[in-house]
């Protein structure tokens, strides 16, 4: 339940359903061009990225005393 209370946490899973969301079902509804840069993926990577730091630093900080 502490996990809950700490913002890095709840972002870190918004992101993750976020980028996972970009990076395997986006595709499918529009596919990628030969050749272009695939945004979905850049994206997708750069998100999920960002969640796995948030959920570390969440998960991987001392507990505070209250």
């Amino acid at each position: 339940m502490r996990r809950l209370e700490d913002l890095r946490f709840i972002i870190g899973v918004l992101f993750a359903i976020l980028g996972l969301l970009v990076l395997f079902v986006a595709p499918a509804f529009r596919p990628a061009v030969p050749g272009a840069i695939n945004a979905n993926l850049v994206g997708g990577i750069a998100m999920t990225a960002f969640a796995a730091l948030m959920l570390g630093l969440a998960l991987f900080s001392p507990p505070k005393d209250h």
